[in-house]
């Protein structure tokens, strides 16, 4: 009887001031340091526009998640939104932008190892590594549009162009783009034993080229999803040698494979920061048929599935969960179309030095994190206003990861890895700063208790 007095008293109260329910419209909409990038890029992707009502207890929290759907376009370092009232129902919206620097023409310098770790185990050889130059503009013509050229030499002979527009339509939800491609190789990993690859270097004979060509259609039905639906053409070749250290590199002995391949790739993104996000989460599906017609060299089917999520624990400490399977058919495939775990950052924490092939796998990956840093550096000496503002943060974190690969002809392969349950994880510090750039040191342990301390540059997960 006392609890329900009490309840009922709670309810009974005299009504609060009507300020916290109250609605105001959006009079205007106001946006400055936007130099290049054109007005309406920028509205596409606010979820707010002019004549819109609005609660007056919801305004911050629309202002801030449209502040992040611009953190995630790319094209600005710092975004600062902020409301004004004007009069009793009626507010203006303030968009102050610092854009990137779009047009870059840097050296490029990588590994060609899959990560730091493979490659320092394998003597850190700068023989190991392409350079060469990378032109890349992010926002063409002020429209986001993308435009990259790059050439490399050294480990690999490279050539690659491409071009997006990501709006064709005046609705601006469809896009459209296309790339073109040509890789040659005097060095090359032809099989896997072990668990390891193995390679082979000629010093006169180019052992492998690739040429592909793509083209591709998005398509964006709301704010955070993406649809993509891509036609590729590949054509790849290899000298004799690697047929004869392999016969199963295109199976068959083959030294040729060529084939037209479609792909469907969907893409469900709501993080507060594509780069490094502490918040949110993503759902992927991707599916591809490879082989479309009776003369291509291949018949084989891929579908993948990952999900992301991120959840702040307390103003500082942070939980990301990444889940990701993926089976393809049929079983037997080429070595050189055979993707199981260690491959594009899909590996278990621990086992960096090792590939695990298969025809399917599953992956999990824990991480909790700390903010003990963020905030912006000012350089005055610089001029240059996209560069003297410099976002920095400093996330220590630990980890724990877990992965399966599923591979039917283990034997063949002398895999020990395969088809056995993966335990891996460890502590790092992770370093965040501008144009997206994450740094990762990291000290790692598996369950065959080998250690190892990593360096990294990536995105998370």
């Amino acid at each position: 009887m006392l609890l329900f007095t009490f309840l009922f008293s709670l309810f009974s109260q005299n009504p609060q001031p009507q300020m916290a329910d109250s609605v105001l419209i959006v009079k205007q909409i106001n946006i400055v340091g936007n130099q290049r990038t054109k007005e309406n890029i920028i509205l596409r992707e606010l979820d707010i526009a002019v004549g819109d009502s609005i609660k007056a207890n919801d305004i911050e929290n629309r202002l801030d998640l449209n502040r992040r759907k611009l953190v995630n376009t790319n094209l600005f370092v710092t975004i600062d939104l902020k409301s004004t009232k004007v009069s009793d129902n009626q507010i203006v919206i303030d968009i102050k932008l610092l854009e990137q620097w779009y047009v870059l023409g840097y050296p490029v310098f990588q590994i060609i190892d899959r990560n730091y770790a493979e490659w320092w185990q394998r003597g850190a050889d700068f023989s190991r590594t392409t350079y060469g130059v990378d032109f890349l503009h992010n926002n063409f013509r002020g429209r986001a549009e993308k435009l990259q050229l790059r050439l490399e030499t050294g480990f690999v002979q490279r050539i690659d162009f491409g071009y997006r527009i990501p709006y064709i339509d005046k609705a601006q939800k469809t896009g459209i783009g296309f790339g073109l491609s040509y890789i040659t190789n005097k060095n090359l990993a032809f099989r896997s034993i072990n668990d390891t690859l193995n390679f082979f270097r000629s010093t006169t004979d180019v052992l492998r080229r690739r040429f592909s060509g793509a083209i591709n259609v998005r398509k964006r039905y709301g704010f955070y999803d993406n649809h993509f639906l891509e036609l590729r053409y590949q054509n790849t070749t290899i000298a004799d040698t690697i047929s004869k250290l392999n016969p199963d590199y295109f199976l068959d002995k083959r030294t040729s494979q060529k084939y037209f391949q479609l792909s469907y790739y969907f893409n469900y993104d709501f993080r507060d920061n594509v780069a490094y996000p502490l918040r949110g989460k993503r759902y992927e599906f991707f599916i591809s048929k490879s082989g479309l017609f009776g003369s291509d060299d291949i018949n084989q089917l891929d579908v993948s599935a990952s999900y992301y999520w991120f959840k702040p624990l307390t103003k500082k400490f942070f939980y990301g969960l990444a889940i990701k399977g993926k089976i393809a058919f049929p079983e037997k495939q080429p070595f050189y179309n055979t993707r199981g775990l260690g491959y594009g950052g899909d590996l278990v924490r621990g086992y960096e030095l090792y590939v695990v092939d298969g025809s399917s796998y599953l992956l999990m990956r824990n991480n909790l994190k700390f903010k003990l840093l963020d905030t912006k550096i000012f350089l005055k000496f610089l001029k240059i206003k996209q560069f003297n503002t410099i976002p920095f943060g400093i996330y220590p974190n630990v980890f724990f990861d877990y992965g399966y690969s599923n591979n039917p002809f283990a034997s063949e392969n002398k895999t020990k890895l395969a088809n056995k349950l993966l335990y891996g994880g460890g502590a790092g510090i992770d370093l965040v700063t501008y144009y997206n750039l994450v740094v990762r040191f990291s000290y790692v342990m598996n369950d065959r208790q080998q250690k190892n301390f990593v360096f990294g540059i990536g995105r998370e997960f």
